[in-house]
């Protein structure tokens, strides 16, 4: 099989996320997404065989800046608030994104008409996030920087503290987003906590 080449799949990507934000997930074609990247449907095809795997690669390419940040943390045990704290602001800049607000609703309005969107889009996006995260923070407990009892809930405790009530509020519109200074007092006081509670001594 023929592949498209890298650019080609990059302009697949971009036509089709501005694609989904502007008509949904079920208002959009593939026809539509080749005419707009502009590429031939077999090219199209070449790299995507559906629109539920083309969306969930749209959901995966938001969260590559955040795995490039938790990789690079990855061996780095010296300085466990440092690394957190990185992790939190790549974190919080993504989900906070207006473009990131804007698929997430749209995943929760087709996913009644699309059950099987939900899993894949979570397998492609926040469960790599969740597996890197996990595996940062064995890695300061492995080191004996943190005491934890459960690694995976651990990680789980530490994003939901970066989302919780905020996040739902801008998910519902009442509130724009956060500005920087928010941000960085949500972080702040989320990593000292965090650390507080896995017996983190500086």
């Amino acid at each position: 099989m023929t592949h498209a080449s890298p650019s080609k799949r990059q302009a697949i990507l971009n036509a089709a996320r501005q694609a989904f934000l502007a008509h949904g997930y079920s208002g959009v074609s593939m026809e539509a997404i080749a005419e707009a990247a502009p590429v031939s449907k077999p090219t199209l095809y070449s790299h995507f065989h559906g629109k539920q795997e083309l969306f969930a690669a749209v959901i995966a390419e938001q969260c590559a800046s955040l795995l490039v940040t938790l990789a690079s943390s990855q061996g780095d045990n010296q300085n466990p608030e440092a690394g957190l704290k990185r992790i939190a602001h790549a974190f919080v800049d993504l989900i906070y994104a207006p473009e990131s607000l804007q698929l997430y609703r749209l995943i929760i309005s087709e996913q009644q008409h699309f059950p099987e969107l939900g899993a894949q889009v979570y397998r492609s996006g926040p469960e790599p996030v969740l597996t890197q995260l996990s595996s940062y923070l064995a890695e300061l407990a492995a080191s004996g920087a943190l005491q934890m009892a459960d690694v995976d809930r651990s990680s789980r405790l530490f994003l939901s503290m970066l989302k919780g009530d905020e996040h739902f509020r801008c998910l519902l519109g009442i509130q724009d987003g956060l500005n920087d200074a928010d941000k960085a007092g949500m972080i702040d006081a989320a990593v000292a906590l965090f650390l507080q509670g896995h017996r983190y001594e500086a």
